[in-house]
Order: structure tokens, then C-alpha cells, then sequence
């Protein structure tokens, strides 16, 4: 049987872990987000890891946050980093997503982990968890492409801009920003409309 992302990376999750820590790659696009949401506003952030740096930029912005990540021991190191933040271990296919809506939700290196359906099947389900009016925030190349994911060797997906704009389309989002950082990962935002 075929190893999945959230096994790999619970695997590799200590040298993960060391790696990103270490990382500034998308703080200022990212900064920059969270300053354009309203004070207090409430995210999930998927795929979490152990929280830097993006959950120490979310919660440096005064925004509630919930984590989801399928990797107990990231979670672990998680917990003592972030104790009052709200996280659930489990792969974001079975996700419960806390049964409630928020007003931003943010997934960081994580959508072209998973296969195409599971792809489609997440920004689906998504729609049921933002608020109307609320956002969506995810990375992704623009063009579609297959490449080896530096973490885990496994291959990763990217669908390409026409098919994530035209799927964001369908559950009632509207891009409403695209933006590129110093490592040159692509970030979609887009708005629940309906």
C-alpha cells in the first residue's frame, strides 16, 4: 500500500520540524493577510505543523485560531508552543474542522499534497466552513504540475490556476487576491460569496 502525506510526514516530522523552524519563507505576504482581516477574527489554519512560523504570525495579529494537523508528534510540539489554541489531530479528508464556520481559513503547503479528488473534495467542503464573506487562503503553483516534495520525496499535485479558480467558482468563491513570495510560492485568496 502506498505511503500518504500525513503519514510521510509524520515520519520526517522532526526534520520538518527543524526545517521550517527556521524558515521566513511568506511571513511578509502573510503579515500582510492577517492585517486585512477584522480584529478578532476567527481561522483554521490546516495543516499547522508545530506553528512556525505562520500560527505565531496569526496569533502576533490577535487572531483566534483553531489547528488541525495529522501529525501527533508536530501536534506535541505544537501544544507547548501554542497551549490556549484549540487543535485537533486528524488528516484534513476526515476532518470535522471543529463543526463550525470561521472567518478565515488558511492552508499553507498543504493542497497539493493530496491527490486530485481529495483536492476538489477539500475546497468543497471548505465552502460549509467559511462564513459568507469569509476567506480562503492557500498555496499552489499557478501552472499544472508534478514535482517530488522536498519533505517527503512523495509526488506532489498541483492542479493549475484555471482548475482551482474554476472549482473556488463552483463552491461560491471569488479570487479576490493572488500574491507570490520570496521563494516564489503562489498564494490564492479567495471569497466565500455565496
Amino acid at each position: 500500500m502506498p505511503i500518504d502525506s500525513a503519514t510521510a510526514y509524520e515520519t520526517h516530522a522532526l526534520e520538518f520540524l527543524v526545517a521550517r523552524d527556521q524558515s521566513t519563507i511568506g511571513t511578509t505576504v502573510l503579515q500582510a493577510w492577517c492585517a486585512s482581516l477584522s480584529p478578532n477574527a476567527e481561522v483554521l489554519e490546516l495543516a499547522c505543523g508545530a506553528g512556525f512560523p505562520v500560527t505565531r504570525i496569526l496569533q502576533e495579529a490577535g487572531l483566534r485560531v483553531w489547528a488541525i494537523d495529522s501529525s501527533p508528534t508536530l501536534l506535541a510540539h505544537f501544544q507547548e508552543r501554542f497551549p490556549s489554541i484549540p487543535v485537533a489531530c486528524a488528516r484534513v479528508q476526515e476532518s470535522t474542522f471543529f463543526s463550525k464556520q470561521f472567518d478565515a481559513v488558511l492552508a499553507i503547503g498543504l493542497l497539493f499534497l493530496l491527490d486530485e479528488v481529495d483536492q476538489l473534495a477539500l475546497i468543497q467542503r471548505l465552502a460549509s466552513h467559511v462564513k459568507p464573506g469569509g476567506r480562503l487562503l492557500f498555496t499552489a503553483p499557478l501552472q499544472a504540475c508534478q514535482w517530488r516534495d522536498a519533505s517527503t520525496g512523495l509526488v506532489s499535485h498541483s492542479l493549475g490556476q484555471d482548475a482551482y479558480v474554476a472549482c473556488l467558482q463552483v463552491h461560491g468563491f471569488a479570487i479576490v487576491g493572488h500574491y507570490v513570495d520570496e521563494g516564489e510560492n503562489h498564494y490564492y485568496e479567495a471569497q466565500r460569496v455565496i
